[in-house]
């Protein structure tokens, strides 16, 4: 999965399949246009609404070429106000080149540690999906840093408060064997490590005719969104519990405007969650696993120990995080606190 990562990884693809093997997508052509309506047989639906985000997950990268990872917790570390004399120290005393990152004191790591409900006793883990890897490190063995984000430079000294990110920093030597850019790790913060021990699933599409794929109405506000739309490949991936259907949404220059993910249970075929990914200013449907290489997009799996299973990695995102979809009726969508400062 690619995850939509800080400036500093802007270079990396950032977030996301198989049954048994991984397999490359065949015909690659482009698909053919279905002449009938996209959005045929649709009534309006009610929604339900989300739920609140019920964990909250972090991401790491790496620190330009030193031996440093870092993990930054400044979405739940808001430190914009100039007069919170407790959140960094006298900037100018530091100097402009050692501001450019430095680690706490005493002082200001009770500060970050307080504020963000986070203790000594804690451990910071942190898992790649993808490779099954997983390192855990107690917080009081972790140094604080503020570290300038990737949108400011020298030239916008005297830096301020909201030009740093705060967070942990983790010794790259630990995460030997890590996806390339720490790409597909995710990190928690807490007393108990909430990951599951099963590996999840890189998804291998396989293209079906668009009649075997369920019939769902859609949403009233998907139907408005794909009203200029034609239907395109519509493709399926199968596990022991779930039935993955994919339809893909071309736009009049025959390009992939949005794709409709249908998970149904696989022995009663009820469809438990429905979702439509779709181009906006911020956001372009993904490119489906191998179609770009060897990396995968879209994984599907047991995330969390105490958890249904999830699937994610079906959106590129420019200015907010990866959304981590749970398989159930909660409609619980997890965005990753990525600190995305675009």
């Amino acid at each position: 999965m690619n995850i939509k990562i800080p400036t500093l990884l802007a270079a990396t693809a950032f977030l996301f399949f198989s049954c048994n093997n991984k397999k490359t997508i065949e015909d690659k052509e482009i698909p053919a246009v279905d002449k009938t309506a996209a959005i045929e047989n649709d009534t309006i639906q009610e929604e339900s609404a989300p739920r609140k985000e019920s964990i909250n997950l972090f991401t790491i990268m790496p620190k330009d070429s030193s031996d440093i990872a870092f993990v930054s917790l400044s979405d739940i570390y808001p430190i914009g106000d100039e007069k919170d004399t407790l959140a960094l120290p006298n900037l100018e005393k530091i100097g402009k080149d050692n501001a450019e990152y430095f680690t706490f004191d005493k002082i200001y790591r009770k500060r970050f540690l307080s504020k963000t409900n986070i203790s000594e006793n804690d451990s910071v883990f942190v898992l790649d999906y993808a490779k099954n890897k997983l390192a855990s490190f107690a917080v009081k063995n972790l140094k604080t840093a503020a570290l300038l984000n990737g949108y400011s430079s020298g030239e916008d000294w005297p830096y301020h408060n909201y030009d740093y990110m705060i967070g942990f920093e983790i010794n790259k030597k630990y995460l030997n064997g890590f996806s390339e850019y720490y790409r597909d790790a995710i990190v928690y913060v807490g007393k108990e490590n909430p990951f599951s021990k099963e590996r999840l699933k890189p998804i291998a599409w396989k293209k079906i005719a668009k009649k075997d794929c369920p019939s769902k109405t859609l949403k009233n506000e998907d139907r408005t969104l794909l009203k200029n739309t034609v239907s395109g490949n519509t493709y399926l991936f199968k596990t022991d519990s779930y039935n993955y259907f994919l339809q893909d949404y071309l736009d009049s220059h025959k390009i992939i405007y949005a794709r409709r993910l249908l998970v149904a249970d696989s022995k009663t075929q009820d469809i438990i969650i429905e979702k439509l990914y779709s181009q906006s200013e911020g956001t372009s449907p993904a490119p489906l696993n191998y179609e770009d290489g060897p990396d995968a997009n879209q994984w599907t799996g047991k995330l969390f120990k105490d958890k249904p299973q999830v699937v994610f990695g079906f959106l590129y995102e420019s200015f907010g995080c990866l959304g981590i979809s749970i398989i159930d009726k909660s409609n619980e969508e997890i965005y990753l606190q990525c600190d995305n400062r675009h």
